[in-house]
């Protein structure tokens, strides 16, 4: 979830929502990035009438992904894509057998669109009755989306548009249950405190295997998530599988607005903690350096950095952020789809750590989370614990649709800023160390402890020389 170098699907989807989860609040992994937004123009296609409109957004996304995805796209696929979408959409609707098309009169880029355009007016036409038009088009955008395997290219309803909006202005709030998950399948990481979720009684390490009477052990996680999100004030049923047993619990939440800040910072002991959920707008930069340097001035022998479930957001906020840890130096690439490479560097660097550091990532951190966390790596200034992350990096934008809509898509590759590539490999911490059900259902952080128990033992090392600290090499 980053924005454009200015400011310079399977597996790692799961994660990438798990991040920005809490059963309720959407990609962010998703994710989504705060990514400058714009509009673009395209050919009248009839909109003045109810499938003219709904066919609009569909060719919106067919220029945009071929023009400005971050790797070239072959029409024939995209197309072919869309009408898959739209069958699935379709028969999922209950139509078992959807009426034949004509073919494809040529194989150009055109040609390819215009018979998309007629599929989806027949379609529309004959099934309407069935699924909306507006529907059937944002199935095939989602169609075309998903076939880029890659999980920074995301189709948005007017809906999650919004949310997305509201997720780069910082607000946090949204409607669901309060609960933090992992996948494959829909385990509980995290219960937020006074939330619908612990009220019901779901714990960490509880596993969701079914909603309102539906089984969903063979869903993805973000499709788990689309069946428990809803209105507030809503109920819903979970199917909850307790952890370490065979015994299922019906339980039944009531959907309520969730708050949930960005940045959260508390003393352990002798250690200072700070949790950075995402990168979302540039008040988080303060809100990490005030409490760092709080803890500092309060004693703490080390400071633990907490990027699990860590979404990802804008470059520039992360980058500005990363200069308060890292010295002068590159973070990341970026390469183009012409192959136009940019290195970033941070500039004006001022580090602010006095002590020792550790971060933790896990498989939720994704995007910029990922990036900052090898650039700790990198410039060698903390060490790097728990569980390799989603490989979820890319540059992308979010750019408004016609209708409201929204189609997030990947303009650049990125890699860390020593080279190494990041998408769909992750970075892999200084030290593994896993979170099974059984710590979750009885509190146990064995990542935190561990961290806390590093930074403890740099503090009782031989004093370094007094400046600015480096440590926690690998």
């Amino acid at each position: 979830m980053v924005t454009t170098h200015q400011a310079g699907r399977l597996r790692v989807l799961t994660y990438l929502l798990s991040v920005l989860l809490a059963l309720g609040m959407l990609v962010p992994g998703a994710g989504f990035a705060a990514a400058p937004t714009g509009q673009i123009q395209v050919q009248d296609t009839g909109a003045q009438t109810p499938i003219g409109g709904a066919m609009q957004p569909i060719q919106e996304a067919w220029e945009l992904l071929l023009d400005r995805y971050a790797l070239p796209l072959d029409p024939a696929d995209l197309a072919n894509a869309a009408e898959k979408g739209m069958y699935e959409a379709l028969k999922e609707a209950g139509v078992d057998n959807v009426a034949p098309g004509l073919g494809v009169l040529g194989n150009d880029r055109t040609q390819r669109l215009s018979a998309l355009r007629q599929r989806f007016i027949a379609l529309a036409n004959r099934y309407a009755d069935v699924l909306p038009p507006s529907e059937l088009a944002y199935a095939a955008i989602r169609g075309m989306a998903e076939s880029t395997d890659d999980t920074h290219t995301n189709f948005m309803t007017p809906e999650q548009y919004e949310e997305h909006v509201r997720w780069t202005r910082g607000d946090v709030s949204y409607g669901g249950i309060g609960a933090r998950m992992r996948g494959p399948q829909a385990t509980v990481l995290e219960v937020f405190r006074d939330s619908p979720a612990e009220r019901a009684g779901l714990r960490p390490g509880d596993t969701i295997v079914g909603v309102d009477g539906r089984s969903v052990v063979d869903l993805r996680l973000d499709e788990v998530v689309n069946l428990v999100r809803g209105p507030e004030g809503s109920p819903v049923v979970l199917d909850v599988q307790r952890s370490g047993s065979g015994v299922v619990d019906k339980l039944e939440v009531v959907r309520a607005q969730v708050a949930m800040p960005f940045v959260d910072s508390r003393r352990i002991g002798d250690v200072g903690y700070v949790q950075l959920r995402g990168f979302p707008e540039p008040s988080v930069i303060e809100g990490v350096e005030q409490a760092i340097l709080r803890l500092q001035r309060d004693g703490v022998r080390g400071i633990v950095l907490d990027l699990r479930g860590n979404g990802g957001g804008r470059l520039d906020v992360g980058t500005r952020l990363l200069a308060r840890f890292v010295p002068d130096g590159p973070i990341y690439q970026a390469i183009d789809r012409r192959g136009r490479q940019e290195t970033v560097n941070v500039r004006d660097a001022n580090p602010i750590l006095t002590v020792p550091l550790a971060v933790l990532i896990d498989e939720g951190t994704a995007s910029m989370g990922e990036i900052f966390a090898a650039a700790v790596q990198e410039h060698r200034i903390g060490r790097v614990l728990g569980a390799t992350t989603a490989g979820s990096v890319a540059a992308s934008v979010v750019v408004p649709l016609s209708d409201r809509s929204a189609l997030q898509l990947s303009i650049e590759q990125v890699y860390s800023g020593g080279g190494v590539l990041l998408d769909r490999e992750g970075v892999h911490p200084d030290e593994e160390i896993t979170l099974d059900d059984a710590d979750l259902r009885t509190g146990r952080d064995a990542q935190l402890e561990r961290a806390v128990g590093y930074l403890q033992e740099q503090a009782a090392a031989p004093a370094a020389p007094a400046g600015p600290v480096a440590v926690g090499a690998r």
